[in-house]
């Protein structure tokens, strides 16, 4: 008489495998939104401790590291910068927060703020990165 072993069934349970696949899933769609537009113009906002949040509605202007500027993924330079302002013509109230680069030229940020205020935009504000 031959031995023969007996054969055991195996079934996989996909269930857990399932679960890892969502929790993947959902961890990078939260940590793609929270990038924002920032990522789309490759800034690297600076950090800090201090800073508010604000609920009014905003006009963002991005500053990249080679100095350009960005609105609604336009690109604008210093020499066509009364284009811009043809472009927002919003009301003047309205808060603008601008998103600079670390690397961003001081020159370049100062620039913009002083094109503003010409304008008659009184509220300017820095996007700042909470520092942890």
């Amino acid at each position: 008489m031959k031995y023969q072993p007996k054969k055991k069934n195996f079934t996989l349970n996909l269930a857990p495998m399932i679960d890892i696949v969502f929790l993947l899933l959902i961890f990078f769609l939260v940590s793609s939104t929270l990038q924002g537009e920032e990522a789309l113009y490759n800034i690297t906002v600076p950090d800090s401790s201090i800073g508010q949040s604000s609920s009014q509605e905003e006009i963002n202007i991005f500053l990249n590291q080679n100095n350009e500027i960005y609105f609604d993924e336009k690109k604008y330079i210093s020499q066509n910068i009364a284009e811009l302002f043809t472009v927002i013509n919003t009301d003047k109230n309205k808060k603008v927060k601008i998103y600079s680069d670390r690397k961003s030229d001081f020159e370049s940020v100062i620039f913009l703020i002083e094109e503003f205020k010409s304008q008659g935009y009184q509220n300017i504000s820095f996007a700042l990165r909470d520092k942890k």
